[in-house]
């Protein structure tokens, strides 16, 4: 009952307290006294019928016999004292349980941590599910124009059907801004590799070229200097992390930085801005930005007006927004003049995608400058049931657990009855000590979630989830996810408890948690759910192994690559390393796998076909270990061989049916011969599937790498020359070369953090597990002292005790892991192509290893629970109270 309420108001009530009042501070007789009773209660019913509320109608009618206004307060008081009284009970009843709660805690330390520990690992996980949900939904929701600002892109029709592509033809962007004056700005952005120096460091970075208006239609607020910098050629904005690289904790405003664009172009700028730290949650970024202009010095036979080329992104700027689709119909004359210009390339149509949501449809759009966050919201979907899943185990453990420690309560519950406590005076106590439980359970989740499981996904993928303390919406999730998992662990308990009769309690022959379906059915579905969870922790680390021994396609193992700017460096590098007695061949190339590729259209009389380009020289496939299985090879300084190409499975399988050899195909308008086939490899890692490739001779003055096979065992030695020789070549240019073998980066990394992730929550999922099989032995146990003690004088052994506890989970675990092992195998196939492109093939070895562990498990609590009967006094079990 709210205290600023007003209180209720009962007429009856209120006219006898008065008329006491009255008679005994005013001399009346008995007649007199009747009279003036009669003529109080007429009055007010007058009133009444007039209209007045019952409580103005009394006040108005008592007023006319005078002493009213301290007689009316009184009334007042007294409804008011009532209300107060009432409060108080229901603060020292409320009082009670929270005491009561406390020391049953303090009473039954282990179910009480058992119940701690399971409640808090699974609200633990859930927190850290909400703080990953709430990073990937906030993805660039920070930028102030994400529903005005929209990507241009557009459809061309690929392998028989329409593929998005989020790149745009160079001369886009202008066209749009003269053509259509509801567009209020145009962005053109380019991102590039170049060479940064300052004094003596010298790095490699990616480069970005803007339009002056990128700092307007994006939100990325600068800590110094002013968005307007950015319209001069010769200034550069930085980022926070990049200007810390370079310029330590100093201002960076006005310093200069020497950009190598190549081996020929270079030009020094000035720092007009530093950029402030970006939020946790971004697809793309920047760390240098320059003026768009600066392309043509990158450059210089860039042509801004070659609609056969294409820039990284074009966006737009429109107020109002429901002009966009006017504008998107309006596209067709652009199409025109793209088609014209590139023949192979032709698109079917335009499109723009809004800010707001294209991170969400990047996974769908190629060559899309923001970063996908569809793996993010794959893994949400996991999360979630992952934390639901725990939470339902937490919640069975949490109910076994209960009902276990009623049975020390039984002759409260029996004296509380006794005296008049009601059914529901029995349940609302029981669910406001588990409120209290659960809030405890609450306040230590917060903790495990926030310091533990957040910073740890956090280390092993390097980065930044964004989790706050301030956040609102946390503290309207947190009251929700404590009243579910109260109710959701309580609400049994309390019924089951509250039930039990009185008569049955103080005579003692009452069989408390002897038989209890309810709680073994909840007991198979947690093994069910242990079962689906130690699977997945086992496959996920297998196929970590799996995929660390797969086959390329090629001998990565004894390559070395590096990259170089043009060929006259090539050629130094190819001297220096042919005097190398460990090297047995060299080659170069345009391409490189698993660094890049290009794609290209394949041409035939029906059909047109996307396949990727690799332009290599004739050494490629010795160097790289790649097989040939049909046809021959490239022929060093062959001039027909300029006309031909080496296919791969994939492109004979897709594109070209049958004996592939000597078939002709048209590329770039005009015609190759097909003059051999190598086994499929992998360009690049496991997550990509091998996509239909092509090799075909690299013109010298396009080689921008080196590539090297080496002996065996001699790697690391032949690598460091290789370094030896770039440093002293080019002192001023950073080395950018590697192994063969860790051309993939951090996949493999990536890979083994997943077998992590699922060994984690296997482990939780474990515990669990076995708490609850405890709880359910225990209950068990408890309520068949009498019975075991019985048979222990009767002569019974080890023997005859184990049987008579195992015989009650025997069927149990045969029912459940009998559903959990077939479910496990299921949904661990589902899990594994919806997670990898390529994996290891699903077998029953991982599900016969995880029944095993939940065996073991049942056999650990069994023991211990049949140690702790063989042990007990059976005069003790005997006695009766």
């Amino acid at each position: 009952m709210n205290q600023n309420s007003t209180p209720m108001f009962h007429l009856e009530k209120s006219i006898r307290r008065w008329l006491k009042r009255f008679r005994n501070h005013r001399a009346y007789d008995e007649a007199s006294f009747y009279e003036m009773e009669m003529h109080l209660r007429d009055h007010i019913e007058d009133l009444i019928n007039e209209g007045y509320s019952e409580r103005k109608a009394f006040e108005k009618a008592v007023a006319a016999f005078g002493d009213i206004p301290s007689v009316a307060e009184e009334e007042y008081l007294n409804l008011k004292r009532e209300k107060t009284i009432s409060l108080m009970l229901y603060t020292t009843l409320f009082k009670n349980y929270y005491k009561t709660s406390i020391r049953s805690i303090i009473r039954n330390p282990l179910s009480s941590v058992i119940n701690l520990i399971g409640l808090s690992a699974a609200i633990g996980i859930c927190i850290f599910t909400y703080s990953f949900a709430q990073w990937t939904y906030r993805t660039d929701q920070f930028h102030e124009n994400k529903h005005k600002v929209f990507l241009a892109t557009f459809y061309a029709n690929r392998d028989g059907k329409l593929q998005q592509n989020g790149r745009s033809p160079r001369p886009l962007g202008e066209r749009l801004k003269q053509d259509f004056p509801q567009i209020d700005a145009v962005c053109r952005v380019q991102n590039a590799e170049a060479v940064v120096k300052y004094e003596d460091e010298v790095f490699h970075e990616r480069i970005t070229f803007a339009d002056p208006t990128y700092l307007s239609l994006f939100t990325f607020p600068l800590k110094k200097g002013v968005p307007s910098s950015l319209e001069d050629v010769n200034s550069i904005i930085l980022s926070e992390e990049k200007a810390i690289k370079y310029f330590g904790h100093k201002n960076p405003i006005g310093e200069t930085l020497l950009i190598k664009f190549n081996k020929d172009q270079k030009k020094t700028f000035i720092v007009a801005g530093v950029a402030q730290d970006f939020p946790p949650s971004i697809s793309f970024n920047f760390h240098f930005l320059l003026h768009f202009d600066n392309l043509h010095i990158a450059n210089p036979t860039y042509d801004q007006n070659d609609w056969s080329s294409f820039i990284e992104a074009t966006f737009v700027h429109l107020n109002d927004t429901t002009g966009i689709h006017s504008i998107a119909q309006q596209m067709d004359k652009y199409r025109v003049l793209q088609n014209e210009a590139k023949k192979d390339w032709q698109v079917a149509s335009f499109a723009f995608e809004p800010l707001a949501t294209l991170h969400k449809r990047s996974a769908t759009i190629r060559n899309v400058i923001a970063l996908s966050t569809k793996e993010g919201y794959t893994a949400i979907l996991f999360l979630s049931f992952v934390g639901i899943f725990m939470l339902v185990i937490a919640c069975f453990n949490y109910i076994n657990i209960a009902v276990v420690s009623a049975v020390k309560r039984l002759k409260e519950i029996g004296i509380r009855k006794a005296i008049g406590a009601h059914r529901r005076v029995i349940i609302v106590q029981f669910l406001t000590e588990n409120i209290i439980a659960t809030s405890l359970a609450l306040i230590l989740g917060l903790v495990l979630g926030a310091y533990l499981f957040i910073p740890w996904f956090e280390s092993l993928f390097y980065f930044d989830m964004g989790f706050r303390w301030s956040d609102t919406i946390l503290w309207m999730f947190l009251p929700i996810v404590l009243l579910v998992t109260a109710f959701a662990s309580g609400l049994y308990p309390a019924f089951y408890i509250s039930r039990v009769p009185v008569t049955g309690i103080l005579k003692g022959s009452f069989k408390f948690g002897k038989k209890n379906r309810l709680t073994r059915v909840m007991l198979a579905f947690q093994l069910i759910l242990s079962c689906v969870f130690i699977t997945c922790a086992i496959m996920f680390t297998q196929n970590v192994s799996y995929l660390a021994s797969r086959s390329w396609g090629y001998n990565e193992d004894l390559a070395l690559y590096t990259e170089v700017p043009d060929l006259s460096s090539f050629r130094l590098l190819e001297v220096a390393m042919k005097q190398e007695k460990d090297v047995l061949s060299i080659s170069g190339s345009s391409h490189h796998l698993g660094k890049n590729s290009s794609s290209t259209v394949i041409e035939l009389p029906d059909q047109e076909h996307e396949a990727q380009q690799i332009a290599v020289d004739a050494n490629y496939f010795e160097t790289l270990g790649i097989d040939l299985i049909e046809g021959r090879g490239f022929q060093e300084h062959s001039k027909t061989d300029k006309k031909t190409i080496i296919i791969n499975e994939q492109f004979q399988e897709t594109i070209l049916q049958g004996n592939p050899i000597g078939k002709i195909v048209k590329i770039d308008g005009e015609r190759y011969t097909v003059v051999g086939m190598v086994k499929d490899f992998h360009a690049y890692n496991f997550d990509t599937e091998i996509k239909p490739t092509f090799f075909k001779i690299a013109h010298p003055e396009e080689y921008r790498y080196l590539s090297v096979k080496v002996e065996a065992g001699t790697q690391r030695d032949v690598y460091r020359t290789l370094q030896n020789h770039w440093i002293s070549f080019f002192p001023e240019t950073p080395f950018q070369g590697g192994y063969q073998e860790d051309v993939w980066g951090m996949y493999f990394v990536e890979v083994g953090i997943h077998g992590k992730v699922w060994r984690g929550i296997a482990t939780i999922a474990i515990i669990l597990a076995g708490l609850g099989l405890y709880g359910l032995v225990t209950l068990n146990i408890s309520g068949r002292v009498r019975e075991f003690s019985i048979r222990k004088v009767l002569g019974a052994g080890l023997g005859n005790i184990a049987k008579n506890i195992s015989k009650h989970y025997l069927w149990l675990f045969i029912i459940a892991l009998s559903i959990g092992a077939p479910v496990s195998y299921f949904l661990i196939s589902i899990v594994f192509d919806i997670a990898y492109t390529y994996h290891m093939p699903i077998n029953i070895w991982g599900v016969a290893l995880a029944v095993l562990i939940l065996v073991v498990i049942l056999l650990i609590v069994v023991a211990t629970q049949l140690l702790r009967v063989f042990r007990a006094n059976p005069v003790e079990g005997l006695q009766v109270e």
